[in-house]
């Protein structure tokens, strides 16, 4: 009955919001993104404001990117031998637990930072499993003619949750609930997602006798697909690189940024986090109206070196201004990087394949994360400022950025 209904729906010609299992993939989209978004803002605030342990943020962050990295190539083989909105389902229900778990913690007086490290693994585990499930749901359920339009539409929810996100959580954290509502809050919309996701039941994309090969076999032919393109060799090697240089400084600097540098409040980080989700949600209104399909990897190429051309130049500001005109075109630059890239893979990657593409590709972006926020608190706990270390990953990421293009031209040709 799903499948009829998915079937229907890619004959409808017209708005995407007409179609039925669009509109549960974005409503899925909207309660997860929200959720995220305010845990992450909450847990950030709290480790550095409440705790008052900055230079310890980058564990709470590897240990949830460790476990990310290790499952997500098993997750991309689930992702196309099961159902991909169960896969959904089951994730995001044990997430809601897990964060029960922390409101519970948090009530009795025990959340401390190895309750976020504890947490982190868990929630990284599962995430290895979302991830790649919700990156291959779309072509299933949309025209290839559309997927610019819809992974437009996906991204512009996503960049929202990010704008209102982190006000909603710097609100909640200053109103009488506290933390209790700024972590009780994503445990319910995590709860909806799950239920939503149970709703739409969106087959899986493997035959079966697809499924009688192992599971490193499967991996296998995930990697051989990447071998063989060159546009594909490119594109993992830019976000490996990306999250190098760029993940430890921007993912758990921004808060000590806030902190050391602006000595501003949990309302200043919010706007900060604010006006680079406002770059990125214009950003990806702009790319959906247009629906990009032409001369996007000269889009990519330039949107990347212009992502650290302004992370440079956020890294020396000192007022909150600046910091937010610099880091709202930094927002600018990932949907105009991230949307034609994904639309490309989506549209040009055998279904049957996607699954273990989107966790590889997620894998390649994650791979040295830990690395970049291990060395990023190394560097914090040495005496180096973070305004100099994100000057530094620019710095690093723009030559990087420039040597990838003049040696595998592929990314900058793709069409």
């Amino acid at each position: 009955m799903t499948q009829a209904l998915t079937v229907q729906d890619k004959n409808i010609e017209g708005s995407l919001f007409k179609q039925r299992s669009f509109l549960f993939i974005w409503a899925i989209t909207i309660c997860s993104s929200f959720s995220i978004a305010i845990f992450q803002f909450s847990q950030s605030w709290y480790v550095v404001k409440t705790l008052d342990k900055e230079a310890s943020l980058g564990i709470v962050f590897i240990a949830a990117n460790v476990p990310r990295i290790l499952f997500m190539a098993i997750g991309g083989v689930l992702a196309d031998r099961v159902s991909r909105t169960k896969i959904l389902f089951v994730s995001n229900l044990l997430r809601t637990v897990l964060l029960v778990g922390l409101l519970i913690m948090l009530a009795t007086g025990h959340l401390s930072l190895l309750s976020f490290i504890i947490f982190g693994l868990f929630f990284g585990a599962l995430d290895a499993f979302v991830w790649p499930a919700n990156g291959s749901l779309l072509p299933n359920v949309v025209d290839h003619s559309q997927l610019t339009r819809a992974n437009s539409v996906i991204q512009t929810t996503q960049q929202s949750s990010l704008i209102l996100g982190p006000m909603i959580g710097g609100l909640l954290v200053a109103s009488s609930g506290g933390y209790f509502l700024s972590f009780g809050v994503p445990a319910f919309m995590l709860l909806l997602s799950a239920f939503l996701a149970f709703l739409l039941n969106v087959p899986a994309s493997e035959s079966s006798s697809s499924k009688k090969s192992g599971m490193w076999q499967s991996i296998k032919e995930g990697l051989d697909v990447v071998k063989s393109s060159a546009f594909l060799k490119a594109l993992f090697l830019s976000t490996i690189f990306l999250n190098v240089f760029v993940v430890g400084p921007l993912m758990m600097g921004l808060p000590i940024f806030v902190k050391n540098v602006l000595d501003g409040s949990a309302l200043d980080f919010s706007f900060i986090e604010g006006s680079m989700a406002a770059g990125m949600l214009i950003s990806s209104v702009i790319i959906g109206i247009l629906n990009i399909k032409k001369r996007r990897g000269l889009m990519v190429t330039l949107s990347l070196f212009t992502m650290n051309v302004f992370f440079f130049l956020f890294s020396q500001s000192s007022s909150l201004y600046a910091c937010m005109f610099a880091i709202f075109f930094i927002g600018i630059t990932f949907p105009a990087t991230n949307i034609p890239l994904i639309s490309a893979v989506q549209s040009s990657v055998d279904k049957k394949l996607l699954g273990r593409l989107m966790g590889l590709l997620t894998m390649a972006s994650m791979g040295l994360a830990p690395l970049s926020l291990a060395a990023t608190s190394i560097l914090i706990s040495y005496g180096f400022t973070i305004d100099k270390i994100m000057a530094g990953g620019a710095l690093s990421l723009i030559l990087v950025n420039v040597l990838i293009m003049w040696k595998l031209p592929a990314l900058r040709k793709m069409e």
